[in-house]
């Protein structure tokens, strides 16, 4: 017996490998209701089989190429997440929280929300995670700079994180080693693009 999850795979893997399928289309693929294939899609999802690449959109990922190669087997029963393990009070997440907050802020601002003691290199953690959303394009990079304590600073670097760009209360998990940020709300894995550090300012913000 094919399970729903295993017909999804397959078919998507036989019509679009590579590319982007929405749910309506992998009804149409497999001939499965539409909740069947949004549970069979979750399924996928929790194997890291298929990642959701935006709203409504799907793509098989390499190892769910490789599985539908190798016909996997994928039976029915819970499934447990393979990802990272996250803490749910942990740097990043706080710094979300803050982020949401202030609307605009600059790293000491975020390393001061942020930290309760004891934390190894806070701002260097935080600079990577701000530079991480402001390349997935949560953050706005502002013309005009926040004044330095040092007398040679030439000031600290502010971000707005725009309202439309809060998507949830769960932080955006930045992975260094594939290079994407993947959102819990709305389930979407955004690669990474460099951004021009050319700074711009959002007059209309208050």
């Amino acid at each position: 017996m094919i399970w729903t999850a295993e017909k999804l795979l397959n078919a998507i893997a036989e019509a679009s490998p590579k590319e982007c399928v929405t749910e309506a289309r992998m009804a149409e693929l497999t001939g499965l209701k539409p909740q069947q294939v949004e549970q069979a899609a979750l399924k996928l999802r929790k194997h890291l089989l298929l990642e959701k690449t935006s709203r409504g959109c799907h793509k098989l990922t390499e190892a769910g190429i490789a599985a539908a190669a190798e016909g996997k087997q994928l039976r029915s029963g819970p499934t447990k997440w393979s990802g990272p393990k996250v803490n749910k009070d942990s740097i990043r997440i706080r710094a979300w929280r803050a982020m949401k907050l202030k609307g605009k802020f600059s790293l000491p601002d975020l390393c001061m929300l942020c930290a309760k003691g004891g934390e190894k290199d806070i701002y260097s953690n935080l600079r990577k995670y701000v530079k991480a959303l402001e390349d997935a394009g949560y953050l706005i990079r502002l013309s005009l700079r926040e004044t330095g304590t040092a007398i040679t600073s030439n000031g600290n670097v502010r971000w707005w994180l725009s309202p439309e760009k809060v998507t949830g209360l769960q932080a955006p998990v930045w992975s260094a080693q594939n290079k994407t940020v993947y959102d819990p709300n709305t389930e979407e894995t955004i690669s990474l693009r460099p951004q021009d550090t050319s700074a711009r300012e959002v007059r209309h913000v208050a």
